[in-house]
């Protein structure tokens, strides 16, 4: 018995403030060894907020999400995939240190609650997506993340990852090569040449400006969610684009 009760997944049941103490500790350490930059804190609302980040193969959020718990004091909680909780022993790790199920009840309790939520909209379908699609946003339909911020009145917060996306050079379709594989509809990713070769890109992160969940007058709720998504998702591409820019840009 691995100890797991799945009413950990709910929000604030698996936390455990000691354990996620610890943890967050030593991504913090790391963040100052490797020089990890975030900008745009400033931009953290004062009350509950929802973040939008584009995702990378591994879990790179946990530097930023470390980043703003250091710099603001507060706890930023981790939507996760529903896969997570069928893994033995990382499932109570990430229960504990505040990850849990993406689900629309638990969205709504952590932004009852002020809290700061994390959401990758894209999943495992843009963290496991091919070196040809770098950068790439790979939302589909999932509009649930809006519907929750507008639910709770809370605003969307931006957040740009650059750098991990180019950690890993994978090749093709990592579901349809898992559901040829394997018979399952599950990412089977596969790095170029068959070798997983860590490529050696300092991560750093962007924060932008919040993005309200308020519907305009008059709008009804559907035209609502698909404009507001529609804005934090150029609100993303635009502070992606410009920190890819400042990479190449000539120093003075």
């Amino acid at each position: 018995m691995s100890g797991f009760d799945p009413r950990m997944t709910r929000a604030f049941v698996g936390y455990d403030e000691e354990r996620s103490a610890r943890f967050w500790g030593l991504l913090e350490r790391l963040i100052d060894r490797w020089k990890i930059e975030l900008t745009g804190v400033e931009n953290v609302p004062a009350g509950r907020a929802l973040f939008v980040m584009n995702h990378a193969f591994g879990w790179d959020a946990m530097l930023p999400m470390a980043a703003i718990r250091r710099q603001t004091g507060r706890r930023v909680w981790a939507l996760g995939e529903h896969l997570w909780w069928k893994v033995p022993f990382l499932r109570g790790l990430a229960a504990a240190v505040g990850t849990v199920d993406g689900s629309p009840e638990n969205v709504d309790a952590l932004l009852a609650n002020d809290e700061l939520v994390l959401v990758l909209p894209g999943g495992l379908r843009e963290a496991v997506k091919p070196q040809e699609l770098r950068y790439r946003l790979l939302w589909g339909k999932r509009f649930g993340f809006v519907r929750a911020a507008m639910r709770s009145e809370a605003p969307l917060v931006p957040i740009a990852g650059i750098g991990p996306d180019e950690w890993f050079d994978l090749v093709g379709d990592s579901f349809a090569r898992g559901r040829r594989w394997l018979g399952v509809d599950l990412p089977l990713p596969r790095p170029r040449w068959g070798l997983p070769i860590l490529h050696a890109h300092k991560p750093s992160y962007v924060i932008g400006a919040p993005v309200s969940s308020t519907p305009l007058p008059g709008e009804d709720e559907d035209a609502a969610t698909r404009r507001i998504r529609r804005e934090v998702r150029g609100a993303l591409e635009e502070l992606i684009d410009e920190a890819l820019a400042a990479r190449v840009a000539p120093h003075p």
